[in-house]
Order: C-alpha cells, then structure tokens, then sequence
C-alpha cells in the first residue's frame, strides 16, 4: 500500500528552559485569575505560555516561566495562594505552524505523542501556531516522531532541523521587550461570533481517541477557534477545552459520542472567541494582568484564556463581546476589529 500523504506545515520552534507551573483554584477560594496574573506581574516575570480554564468553578492553569525565574514564581504563588500548584521542571516548549485552525494537526499530533511516553504537559493554540509543553528529555523524540506525520517546508528530515539550530540557541530568548508600553500595540483583533465552548475531562490513555476524534471534525469540515489544556477539577485529570461554531457543534456531539464515549464532556453555547498578535505578548509581563482586570472592572464573563509566545486568544459569553472589545481596546493600541461570524 502507497505511504498516506502527510500535512505539510511551515515548520516548528522550540523555546527551550522553561519550567511549567500549574495551580489550581477550587470554588472554596475566592481568588479570581487576575490575582494570580497580579502576583506574577508584581515579580515581573514574563510568561512565554499560558492556559486558564474553569470547569465547575474551579480555576486551573498552565504557566511556563523562564527557568532561571522559576523559584520565585513558585515561591510568590506559595506564599499568596499556599501550596495549590504542580510543578515540572526543565521543559520545553514547541510550536508548529501554520494550523490554520485545521483539527487535523491537532489529530496527528495526539496521535504522534503516544500515552506514556511522549505526553505532552500542555497545550494552546494561537492564530497561526499549535504551542505544546514536553519535558525536556523528550524533546529529541518529539522531532524526530514530527517527521511521521508532517512534512515541514523548511527542512525535510530532522537532521535538516538540527543543523537548522545550529548557533541560534539563543536568538529565540533574546527577543525581549527592553521597554514597557503603557498600551502594548497588536496587529489587530479577531472575533469569532456565535461559537460553542466544548471541554472533556481526559486521562493520558485518552489521546489516541482524542487524535482519532480530532480527525474526524477534520473529515467534517469543523474549524477550532479556541483549543487549551489545563489541570482537571480532581486530582489526575486534565481539561481539554476547544470552540467550534454552533452550526456544528451537534455534528461534534455525534462524533464524540461514537469515537469517545466514556470522555465526560460539557457544553456552553452562545460565546464569542477573540484573537489577537502582538510582537511580543511572552515578552511582556503584565499582559494577562491588565486584560483580566479590564474584564473584571466590567463584570464580563471569561471563560478561557491562552497566550502562547505572541498570541493571545480567550473566551467570553457571547453577551459580553461587545464590552470584552472595548475593555481590550483600553488595554491595547487595537488598529482594526475583524469580526467573524
């Protein structure tokens, strides 16, 4: 049998000597997400990745910080919020582009990254990448198991890739923002009107079903807005949360209950997604501070945030988009709003 074609990307990136930290915030604290942005923000620490999610009142995240700034991150988010995180150290982050919000890429890559052995710790996409954090140690597998799946224009092997590297370890850290703006300037702002917000509570046995069910929105013609991970209401899980349009969120909802059944799933309609490029968001700290206190001024329900390198993408009721836009446009020079409906 012919060999099946494998997606063509542009290529991938990794930012190397992170740490990941992920808190969790039960409905017994009364702790909004802004605080914890606040207190990383008073330390000035950047963030190059970051997922917020809430399932069942209870706040979890994804942060990555350089590891040089990890010991005072954990400490400041110990000593406001008490021991309510995991921690992983030396790891990576890698981002493949461009995903054209195709569920495919998101498909292969579970099922490239077998349960066990390559588990990716976490997971957000932006406009025009799909950002994962892995342990360290199994970033040499990681690009080499890519090489199955896809096919990348700018090198065709990994030994391409790694000769590729050569003498730029260091150029991906060194674009740091040396200055703080009062209002950081974006390339623009993208809404996406009339979605459905979609999550699962998933185990790492569950990723081959999660690539096969990814595959199949593919088949279907179904485009992810919104895609992130996060640390589950209870101990040992995690939470996958994705948007889609409401036209086809009953053709999700069929998919995963044939391919995926035992996956507990929740669904909340009538939301809006908003993107946004900025040079640089992961550079900057304070970025997810300043929005998150904008909404919170304004009482607007936020859903799910993500920023992954020079992106920021979140989640809000539909109702609230409107208000959403102008609290993001006091935070943020905002050129122009595209709406998509």
């Amino acid at each position: 049998f012919p060999m099946a074609p494998s997606a063509r990307l542009g290529g991938f990136k990794i930012l190397k000597d992170v740490v990941r930290i992920s808190p969790v915030f039960s409905s017994g604290n009364p702790i909004f997400p802004v605080g914890l942005f606040q207190v990383i923000a008073e330390e000035k620490i950047n963030l190059p990745f970051v997922t917020c999610l809430n399932e069942n009142r209870t706040w979890g995240f994804h942060l990555a910080v350089d590891a040089s700034e990890s010991l005072r991150a954990a400490k400041a988010i110990h000593q406001n919020f008490g021991p309510v995180f995991s921690q992983s150290s030396n790891s990576v982050i890698l981002s493949i582009f461009p995903h054209k919000r195709d569920p495919e890429i998101i498909g292969l890559l579970f099922e490239t990254f077998d349960p066990g052995v390559l588990d990716p710790d976490a997971l957000a996409n932006s406009p025009s990448a799909i950002s994962i954090i892995l342990k360290e140690e199994c970033l040499s597998r990681a690009s080499q198991a890519l090489f199955a799946p896809f096919s990348f224009s700018a090198y065709r092997t990994p030994a391409d890739w790694k000769l590729a590297q050569k003498g730029k370890e260091k150029l991906y850290k060194e674009v740091v923002a040396s200055y703080q703006e009062r209002n950081p300037k974006v390339y623009g702002l993208e809404v996406y009107e009339n979605q459905a917000f979609v999550r699962l509570i998933i185990k790492g046995g569950d990723l081959p079903q999660l690539g096969a069910l990814f595959k199949e929105f593919a088949r279907s013609h179904v485009n992810l807005t919104f895609i992130a991970t996060c640390p589950g209401p209870e101990k040992g899980d995690d939470l996958l949360a994705f948007c889609v349009h409401e036209s086809t969120e009953k053709t999700c909802t069929q998919i995963m209950n044939g391919i995926a059944p035992g996956i507990k799933t929740a669904c909340t309609s009538a939301v809006s997604v908003f993107s946004m490029n900025g040079p640089h968001f992961g550079d900057r700290y304070g970025i997810a501070k300043e929005l998150l206190m904008a909404f919170e001024l304004d009482r607007i329900d936020f859903l799910g945030l993500s920023c992954t390198i020079a992106s920021v993408t979140g989640v809000v009721s539909s109702k609230h988009m409107d208000s959403a836009t102008r609290a993001i446009q006091t935070c943020f020079e905002v050129p122009s709003v595209r709406k998509i409906v």
